[in-house]
């Protein structure tokens, strides 16, 4: 077994079969599918059950999505493991695009891509790509979550066996902590190539700020305080820091929590006066992301 998927769920039936079918129309063939259910009360199991032995599905309490990738983590048996989130689709080459972009290539052990934003229909509204500039830790350190969904992760299963699970703590930025544990033990791979399908609609879009804020620092400083960082990338805490809370600042003003965006301003400015550029630029910023990018 080459590819073990990964499609957690929770009360996403209606979103379901498209991910399903996704990946059981890739090119590339030897893979398993594990669907596994977060204690769904809508007819998630029903439809998945009609797929017969094509998916393995498997139902547990509801215990949160950190915990419920990790036991597809347990259960699954291919060398590669590869998640896909239940309102997600991947394109039908997303499998072998990435299998053979790692072949032969020993330092990286992980893959991603670039994808694209769709609406409630999958229709593609956007691309997402990966401005990378570093090496993958210190992007993850220095520039937040470059490696974004995990839809379009594949990742040795042995890695994430040493880097561990998900952090169950974590509600909003479980899969950045483990983007940043992997990436200290292993190069990701990427293919600016859209693989995915993103579905933006109102269960993924509304965020609680103020636990984005406590998962974000959370994460920040278990990476800053991981053993054997170099010190070029410790030296950069500061600034990461201050990168981190001018972004807080501005999910904040967009929540309209006007009071929490210039706490986490002033707090991001005094740690880094750079900030200030971005800040007074923020309502030019403001106005550009309130507009629609169109698909490429």
């Amino acid at each position: 077994m080459e590819v073990s998927v990964i499609i957690p769920t929770y009360n996403s039936a209606r979103f379901l079969i498209d991910a399903i079918d996704s990946v059981l129309a890739q090119t590339f063939k030897d893979f398993e599918v594990i669907v596994i259910d977060d204690g769904s009360t809508d007819e998630t199991e029903s439809l998945v059950l009609k797929y017969g032995s094509a998916v393995r599905y498997i139902r547990r309490e509801n215990r949160g999505v950190a915990l419920t990738r990790n036991h597809g983590i347990e259960e699954s048996r291919g060398k590669y493991v590869a998640f896909l989130d239940a309102d997600d689709a991947w394109l039908p080459h997303k499998l072998e695009r990435q299998l053979a972009a790692l072949r032969g290539k020993n330092d990286f052990r992980a893959c991603y891509s670039a994808f694209s934003v769709a609406d409630d229909n999958l229709r593609p509204i956007a691309v997402n790509r990966s401005d990378r500039r570093g090496s993958a830790l210190e992007d993850l350190l220095l520039r937040g979550n470059v490696v974004a969904t995990p839809s379009t992760v594949l990742c040795e299963r042995s890695l994430l066996e040493v880097a561990g699970g998900f952090d169950p703590a974590m509600s909003q930025c479980a899969d950045w902590d483990m983007w940043v544990r992997l990436a200290a033990l292993s190069e990701f791979l990427y293919l600016d190539e859209v693989l995915v399908k993103y579905r933006r609609h109102d269960g993924n879009m509304s965020r609680d700020a103020s636990l984005l804020e406590r998962d974000s620092i959370l994460v920040l400083e278990k990476g800053f305080a991981m053993s054997g960082l170099p010190e070029s990338l410790r030296a950069g805490r500061r600034s990461a820091f201050a990168r981190n809370f001018m972004v807080l600042a501005g999910t904040y003003f967009h929540a309209g929590r006007y009071v929490d965006f210039a706490r986490c301003a002033v707090r991001s400015v005094s740690m880094d006066v750079k900030q200030l550029a971005y800040l007074a630029e923020f309502p030019l910023r403001a106005m550009k992301r309130s507009r629609p990018r169109h698909a490429v």
